[in-house]
């Protein structure tokens, strides 16, 4: 069993704004635990991420 999160940020410093992307994989036989734990690291990073942003005056495009 094995899950995979990977997030990508890069800024553009003529537009001054952040661009996140992000990716998720799992094997066949993933644990909806697995599951669970990806989701919920996405939702709290991103999260965190706008929090500090809007404090920036920075926007994320999504």
């Amino acid at each position: 069993m094995a899950a995979r999160l990977e997030i990508i940020i890069s800024f553009d410093e003529d537009l001054n704004k952040c661009h996140v992307e992000w990716t998720t994989g799992e094997s066949s036989d993933i644990a909806n635990e697995e599951k669970q734990v990806i989701s919920q690291l996405k939702n709290k990073l991103l999260c965190s991420m706008e929090n500090e942003l809007i404090s920036c005056s920075r926007h994320y495009l999504h």
